[in-house]
């Protein structure tokens, strides 16, 4: 990318944000309601939610399925249902399953919320219109997304931020994360190829959580973020989450670290044995 378009990009994402970031429910709503299908699909889902009381169930229906993943930024699992049970049936809690072993946040909140069905997590209207404006409003980002490297990451850290109050919060918020991450001075390629405990350690020196329950701070934190996330996608983690494939999700290449964790070469299994 030349330097004139970087400056072109970089003017463009700064107004889109604040734009976007002062309305963004009521932008996503309408957002919503202009897209047919998203209505069509909205509409089945909060008429068979009640219906959907177990794993199984879910899992047989695809649209209302659909849903519930976009509502967790884990859209990318609809190719994977094998890795979506797992998810579900497992006891998020334990240290051998699958969410735990992975460590993707994304994975470990949807598996937690949804805890094996124990408690019908679908029952309760209240925890479906909560699915349903997550979904509209993790779709809407994508969507921003497409247009505008990065801003998907801004718009979620914007309306995020202020309930972090904590490393380990901090760290089970991807898009936060990534913002963050970015005020260090290091991208976030960097950032994922340390261990953990050189995450936590980085983080605890180099992030200073108050910042985060001031608004002005999170929009110049946002902003600053976006600046380096439309000259440098990948490595500045602005590539849209739904798109991400299961390798990358594990945390990189085929041959990350990560594969180590269910005791297999990638050179010699394919990741979907992972899951199978």
């Amino acid at each position: 990318m030349s330097i004139l378009s970087v400056n072109s990009a970089i003017g463009t994402a700064i107004p889109a944000f604040v734009a976007d970031s002062k309305s963004e429910q009521t932008l996503a709503t309408k957002w919503a309601q202009g897209n047919g299908q998203m209505q069509s699909d909205i509409a089945y889902f909060r008429s068979k939610a009640s219906t959907l009381t177990s794993v199984d169930a879910l899992m047989k229906d695809y649209r209302s399925l659909k849903i519930v993943l976009g509502a967790y930024n884990v859209s990318g699992l609809l190719s994977y249902p094998a890795l979506t049970r797992q998810l579900l049936t497992q006891d998020p809690g334990s240290a051998s399953s699958t969410a735990q072993k992975i460590g993707n946040p994304n994975y470990l909140r949807f598996a937690n919320t949804f805890d094996q069905f124990q408690n019908n997590p679908l029952g309760s209207s209240a925890n479906v219109a909560t699915i349903v404006t997550s979904y509209v409003t993790n779709s809407f980002e994508a969507a921003q997304n497409t247009q505008t490297p990065g801003i998907q990451n801004a718009l979620a850290f914007n309306r995020t931020a202020s309930q972090i109050t904590s490393i380990a919060q901090l760290m089970t918020n991807t898009p936060a994360l990534t913002v963050a991450v970015a005020q260090t001075g290091i991208n976030f390629t960097t950032y994922a190829n340390m261990s953990y405990d050189q995450q936590v350690t980085f983080l605890t020196r180099k992030i200073t959580l108050s910042d985060f329950q001031n608004p002005a701070k999170v929009t110049k934190m946002a902003e600053q973020y976006l600046i380096q996330a439309v000259q440098d996608p990948t490595n500045w983690g602005a590539s849209n989450a739904s798109t991400n494939t299961v390798v990358s999700l594990l945390g990189g290449s085929s041959d990350t670290s990560e594969l180590s964790l269910f005791g297999v070469s990638s050179s010699t299994n394919p990741v979907l044995s992972l899951f199978a």
